[in-house]
């Protein structure tokens, strides 16, 4: 059986907060020109009463600026700096590679003083280098709506070495993947909806039999998520592949080496060979599995809820007919179906220990978790862009003018989360797939382990590579083992060691 809950640990973190003795931080990197940065003299409208002024370096989007604004010079930074106190340089990472450039930056400690990241491998591998401030003390002095908004299990996986080094923000979201079926050309066919592994299995060999110029089923190795099946995670969770490392019987597991994994590779082995998976699922990327959806070459696949929306939309002004659907995942022999449980951290707020300005920040975000900046940043202003009818938020056209607003959504909630996919039209890509992430990967609760996260790119690199060639032929079966062998002698085994002592402390 597999245990979906990760078992929250006893000792509380306000505990380990209040025990933290900190060393206050010196120097910072004085700020840097950089695109929509905002002219000068226009992009600030309020400063703290002492004139603190903050670099704020925040993830891209595809948001575009209205004629005569820009990241630093709009309603909605001038409100932010205004209810906060603060005097904020908003600066965008850029859309390819933020990663590199983050390290670059923290290299050269030219940094800004609050970077806001998605991804855990930043913010473990800078804390490891010991080039983030400790927030602790911060936090108990300045941080109140923080300490009562973060859940101990979100705090647990941004501690390190006995210090919080990370402000996580709690997952706001609960759906992932779904299977995106063409269900009108089941219909055609005659073909019931699928829910059992072999429902699919007959249903995708039907489809190949009877039109050969379609795909059943269009995946890819690449996926862009950085998940380990690209695409195909809707039959690895049949098999027991929801997540890299689970808890089975009280015990940490890494199951791409089960003998499961071998199983799931037989099987996909199979689709391939037999035409039933496309054949061209070891290069497929994201937007060549949304053109095959979208020009109508193939069947299914597996979908996030964001790209499901825009597949299903773009395929309809094609073919208005056409219908699809996300339906439930397949289920394996024993009951085993879905995807990975979203992390305890959405994203990481992270202070380089370059910038003496750790009680600012905290004292920023904190009064940035108002309930009325909140709102705003949210939806906009009440009457303008948006109206609230028996108690739902109901968008008016104006709230177009403002959706660059999602560049300073620094803190959500579930609830308002919620209300702007609804608000947005993803309700109906969104929610039928709250049921599906069954599978919790145990790793994403734990604080930075220095051996899993030194091997974790090798091993990720070697299990690609196996997985890949044996499902397309390129590898015999046989050479699953191999892999298991070689994944073992490279830093997998030590790294397992080190998870299950780990898990053994929050027993």
């Amino acid at each position: 059986m597999k245990e979906n809950r990760w078992m929250k640990a006893k000792s509380g973190l306000l505990v380990l907060l209040a025990a933290m003795l900190i060393a206050g931080c010196s120097g910072g990197g004085s700020p840097s020109e950089g695109a929509n940065a905002g002219e000068s003299g226009q992009d600030r409208t309020a400063q703290s009463e002492d004139g603190t002024k903050l670099r704020v370096y925040v993830p891209s989007n595809v948001e575009e600026f209205p004629a005569g604004t820009n990241l630093n010079h709009n309603e909605i930074a001038a409100y932010i700096a205004e209810q906060t106190g603060f005097d904020i340089e908003w600066e965008l990472q850029p859309k390819e590679n933020p990663d590199q450039k983050i390290n670059i930056m923290m290299a050269s400690g030219e940094t800004p003083d609050l970077i806001i990241t998605p991804s855990k491998d930043i913010y473990a591998n800078l804390a490891q280098q010991g080039l983030l401030a400790p927030l602790g003390e911060a936090l108990e002095q300045h941080g109140p709506r923080i300490m009562e908004s973060v859940p101990e299990e979100t705090w647990q996986a941004v501690t390190y070495d006995n210090q919080i080094y990370a402000i996580g923000v709690p997952q706001n979201q609960k759906s992932t993947f779904g299977m995106l079926v063409r269900t009108d050309i089941l219909e055609e066919l005659d073909i019931a909806i699928p829910k059992t592994l072999e429902e699919y299995d007959t249903a995708m060999r039907q489809i190949h039999d009877k039109k050969p110029d379609l795909i059943p089923y269009v995946g890819g190795a690449a996926n862009n998520n950085g998940n380990a099946f690209g695409y195909i995670e809707s039959f690895a969770g049949a098999f027991g592949l929801g997540a890299e490392y689970v808890v089975e019987d009280g015990e940490v597991v890494h199951t791409y080496t089960q003998p499961y994994a071998k199983d799931f590779l037989a099987y996909m082995r199979e689709l391939y060979a037999d035409g039933i998976l496309g054949r061209e699922y070891p290069v497929n990327k994201s937007a060549n599995i949304q053109e095959k959806m979208i020009s109508g070459q193939a069947v299914m696949t597996t979908a996030g809820w964001v790209d499901a929306k825009v597949i299903t939309e773009a395929l309809q002004e094609k073919q208005p007919d056409a219908k699809l659907e996300l339906i439930h995942p397949p289920v394996g022999a024993d009951g085993q179906f879905g995807y990975e449980q979203r992390t305890p951290v959405r994203v990481y707020m992270i202070v380089p220990r370059a910038s003496a300005k750790v009680n600012e920040v905290v004292k920023f975000i904190n009064a940035y978790m108002a309930e009325d900046v909140l709102k705003v940043v949210s939806y906009g202003w009440e009457g303008e862009h948006y109206t609230v009818k028996d108690g739902a938020i109901v968008a008016e056209p104006a709230a177009e003018d403002i959706r660059y607003r999602i560049y300073y959504q620094l803190w959500d909630s579930e609830e308002n989360f919620v209300n702007r996919v609804t608000l947005k039209g993803f309700g109906p890509y969104y929610f039928p797939l709250t049921e599906f992430p069954t599978y919790t990967n145990i790793v994403q609760y734990a604080p930075p382990i220095a051996t899993v996260e030194e091997n974790a790119q090798t091993l990720t690199d070697l299990r690609n590579e196996y997985f890949i060639k044996i499902i397309s032929g390129a590898l015999p079966l046989e050479a699953f083992d191999e892999y298991v062998s070689k994944w073992e002698s490279l830093g997998g085994k030590e790294s397992l060691e080190e998870i299950r002592s780990w898990y053994a402390t929050v027993q």
